[in-house]
C-alpha cells in the first residue's frame, strides 16, 4: 500500500546479521550439529530464492520449488514433526510417511503466511517479533535453551530492521526477509515439538495465529469468489482494517494487539496444558476472533460480532 519506489532487500540485512551473530554463538550451542547445519543450509536456500524473487519477480512455481528443496534439506537433517501431545490424551506418534510431508507442508505454509501479511509498514516484522518473543517465553518454560538462543538472535536482527521499516518505511524486507523469517519460525516450532512433547499440538498454530488465520481466510475468500487461491489481492485482514476506517499505522497496531492476544493464549495453554477449563476458555476466545475476522473480510455476511463492537464504540 505504498505510493513510491522502495528498496526491498531489507531481508538481506536481517539474514546476514542473524548469520554473523549465530556463527559467533555456535560454540555455546548444545544441539545436534547435523540438525543445525541442515537448518542453516535450508535457510540459505530460502534466502537465495527470496533475493532472486525480489530482483526478478519469480513465478509462484519457482518460489515453491526453492521452498520445497529447503524443506527436503530440513527433513533430511532429521528435524520432523514425529509426535504431538493431544490435550487430555496420550502422545501420538506419526509414521514416517506422514511426518515428512506434514513437516514440509507446515514449513511451506508458515513461509507463505508471513509473506502474505507483509502488506503494511512494519506489519510482518512486528508480528514476527511478537511470535519470536512468545516462542522464547514458551521455550524458557519448557527448558528448551537452543530455541531460546536461536530465537533471541533473530529477534535482535529483526528489531534492528524495524527501526527502518516502521511507517514511513525507508526499506522493505521483501521476499528475502519474509520467507526467511517464516522458515525460521516454522523450524523453531518443530524443535519445540521434538523437545517438549507435552506442549499441546495447537500451541505452534496459536503462536502464528495472525499470519496463519489471515492466510486461511484469504484462501477461503478467493475460493468462494472462484479465484486462484495464490492470486494476490487487496482483501487481507490489514487491508480490511484500513477500509474499516483505521489509518495504516492504527491497523498495524491492531494487528500487533491481535498478535499479543494469540501469544498470551499460547503461553496460557503451555502453563495449563492439562487444565480442561482453561483450554476450553482460550479456544472459545480464539474462535470468537476467527469469526470476527471472517466477518471483517466478508466470508461471513452477517456481521454480528462487528455490529456488537460498533455498538460499544458508539456508546463511548
Amino acid at each position: 500500500m505504498h505510493h513510491s519506489i522502495m528498496p526491498r532487500l531489507g531481508g538481506v540485512a536481517i539474514f546476514s546479521s542473524f548469520m554473523i551473530a549465530l556463527l559467533l554463538l555456535l560454540p555455546w550451542f548444545h544441539m545436534d550439529k547435523s540438525t543445525i547445519a541442515g537448518i542453516l543450509l535450508a535457510a540459505l536456500i530460502i534466502e537465495i530464492t527470496g533475493i532472486l524473487d525480489d530482483k526478478y519477480t519469480l513465478s509462484a512455481k519457482w518460489k515453491a520449488l526453492g521452498q520445497f528443496i529447503a524443506t527436503l534439506v530440513v527433513v533430511g537433517s532429521g528435524l520432523t514433526i514425529d509426535q504431538i501431545h493431544i490435550p487430555f490424551g496420550n502422545d501420538f506418534f506419526f509414521p514416517v510417511w506422514i511426518s515428512i510431508p506434514l513437516t514440509m507442508f507446515w514449513i511451506m505454509g508458515v513461509i507463505n503466511a508471513v509473506n502474505w501479511i507483509d502488506g503494511l509498514d512494519g506489519l510482518a516484522g512486528g508480528v514476527s517479533a511478537i511470535a519470536l518473543i512468545t516462542t522464547i517465553i514458551i521455550a524458557l518454560i519448557t527448558g528448551n535453551l537452543p530455541v531460546v538462543l536461536l530465537c533471541s538472535v533473530l529477534l535482535g536482527s529483526l528489531v534492528g530492521f524495524l527501526f527502518f521499516n516502521f511507517e514511513p518505511a525507508r526499506i522493505f524486507m521483501g521476499e528475502s526477509g519474509s520467507a526467511f523469517i517464516g522458515f525460521f519460525l516454522a523450524t523453531m516450532s518443530i524443535m519445540g515439538f521434538k523437545q517438549a512433547v507435552f506442549v499441546s499440538f495447537i500451541i505452534p498454530i496459536v503462536i502464528m495465529g495472525v499470519p496463519l488465520f489471515d492466510t486461511l481466510l484469504a484462501m477461503t475468500r478467493r475460493w468462494l469468489n472462484h479465484k486462484p487461491v495464490y492470486l494476490a489481492d487487496r482483501g487481507h485482514l490489514h487491508h480490511n482494517l484500513v477500509d474499516y476506517g483505521l489509518t495504516k499505522k492504527q491497523a498495524v497496531y491492531v494487528m500487533y494487539g491481535i498478535s499479543c492476544f494469540f501469544g498470551a493464549c499460547a503461553i496460557i495453554l503451555t502453563k495449563a496444558s492439562e487444565s480442561q477449563v482453561t483450554t476450553v476458555c482460550v479456544m472459545i476466545l480464539i474462535s470468537l476472533f476467527v469469526v470476527a475476522a471472517a466477518e471483517l473480510v466478508g466470508i461471513i455476511k452477517k456481521k454480528r460480532i462487528l455490529m456488537r463492537f460498533q455498538q460499544i464504540r458508539s456508546k463511548r
